[in-house]
């Protein structure tokens, strides 16, 4: 866990040193018409954010290891809400500045904008740079979705739902090595499989489900005053948070096609199949890390 964390920590800054050079030169070209702001129709919008939403999806993967974080009530929320402030405004600044030196150039540029942003402005070194970066922030997601995700084969084997070798702990390291291996293998196989930009849609119904489930047991939750030990982390506005995020999530998934719908509820499907089979087989005995 914590030799993770301090790799994704070096490839954090690696990967943000490209970016923040490209804004601060990048601003120069910044105009007062460039500030200007042009409203699509809702249905474009909703379409947009369906693959928008790729951007800021993963987020979430931070809770997955909370267990072995120091005081989760308070630093994981903290650092979700941060996160996404900073986020929020990188990519803001970002398309400000390409808005600004490629112009309406800019949506013939989908492949590579940042680059072809960065030539302009500081030439071929500029170009490669950013590319590097890319491939930097790529290694990045990986490595924090390597650290995070495979918790949840880990939590679904310690409860019965996944084979029992999912939850095998490393014994020096105390990581779930053998979920670590096949969540790699599956992510593996489908990235060879299918399109970025498929994959892209597909992922984010399902990501939109769980959330919007999310949505509903937070609201529950509070109706029922559970929590751990501690006061756990609240939001001004009680349930009405979690109640408009539901009205945001059903109106994003209105702009979801029939096919990505089809994908996830296959997914959904075998996931209720396999709870429901064990609840009627005997749950294995909890696996705690140390």
């Amino acid at each position: 866990m914590a030799i993770g964390a301090r790799l994704i920590e070096v490839i954090t800054v690696a990967k943000l040193l490209p970016l923040l050079v490209l804004i601060a030169a990048g601003l120069l070209w910044v105009k007062p018409e460039h500030l200007a702001i042009t409203w699509a129709s809702p249905d474009r919008i909703g379409t947009a954010s369906m693959t928008l939403l790729f951007a800021f999806v993963g987020i979430e993967v931070a809770l997955a290891p909370s267990g072995e974080v120091r005081d989760p009530a308070r630093t994981v929320p903290r650092a979700v809400f941060l996160a996404l402030g900073l986020t929020t405004t990188l990519f803001l600044l970002l398309h400000l500045v390409a808005h600004a030196v490629l112009g309406p150039a800019l949506a013939t540029f989908t492949d590579a904008p940042l680059a072809e942003v960065a030539s302009r402005m500081l030439g071929p070194v500029g170009r490669t740079v950013v590319l590097v970066g890319g491939s930097v922030s790529m290694l990045g997601f990986l490595s924090g979705d390597a650290l995070c995700t495979p918790r949840s084969l880990y939590a679904f084997a310690r409860d019965g739902l996944l084979p029992a070798s999912l939850a095998r702990l490393h014994p020096r390291f105390r990581t779930p090595w053998v979920a670590i291996l096949v969540h790699a293998g599956i992510a593996w196989a489908l990235a060879s499989g299918g399109s970025f930009g498929v994959l892209v849609l597909l992922s984010n119904v399902a990501v939109l489900v769980g959330y919007l489930l999310c949505c509903l047991a937070a609201i529950e939750l509070r109706r029922r005053n559970v929590q751990g030990a501690g006061p756990p982390f609240q939001l001004p506005g009680g349930p009405i948070v979690p109640a408009l995020a539901c009205i945001v999530v059903l109106w994003l998934l209105s702009h979801a096609t029939a096919q990505e719908f089809a994908v996830t509820g296959g997914a959904m499907l075998v996931a209720l199949l396999l709870f429901a089979w064990r609840r009627r087989s005997s749950p294995l005995p909890l696996v705690e890390p140390a």
